[in-house]
């Protein structure tokens, strides 16, 4: 009977953390160092590709894309699903390069331990930034 018990409660355990689709999905820790890196896509629009990286500390955050003016910082707002980027560096991006699409926003998040998967529908589209933790 007790390892009936068991089965259950580790059955309920694991359908109660079990999000979207099934796959794992982690509170992203906000107060401790984190540095993630990747790339980012946008889908449904202008078509544009490129390399980002993420460091977050201590409720704050610092992004930087590969395009020219790709710089955001400013504070987190963290749930279990969505991530709102307070970007508190603003840049007015001359005309000539168009936009740096750095983290800024509220945007929806997937975070299994390892992998960061954040994404935004866009008035043209979406955007879709896929990230790697780094030891």
């Amino acid at each position: 009977m007790e390892r009936f018990i068991q089965k259950i409660a580790f059955i309920l355990f694991w359908s109660l953390c079990a999000c979207h689709e099934g796959e794992p999905n982690f509170p992203l820790e906000t107060k401790t160092l984190l540095k993630f890196s990747g790339t980012f896509e946008t889908l449904n629009s202008d078509e544009v590709i490129g390399e980002v990286t993420l460091q977050i500390e201590n409720g704050a955050y610092e992004c930087w894309t590969s395009l020219p003016f790709g710089r955001g910082a400013g504070n987190l707002e963290v749930d279990d699903y969505e991530i709102n980027f307070v970007d508190t560096l603003f840049f007015p991006i001359p005309h000539l390069y168009g936009p740096s699409y750095t983290l800024s926003g509220l945007h929806q998040y997937r975070f299994d331990g390892c992998k960061l998967n954040i994404w935004k529908s866009k008035n043209v589209g979406e955007i879709q930034y896929e990230m790697y933790i780094e030891n």
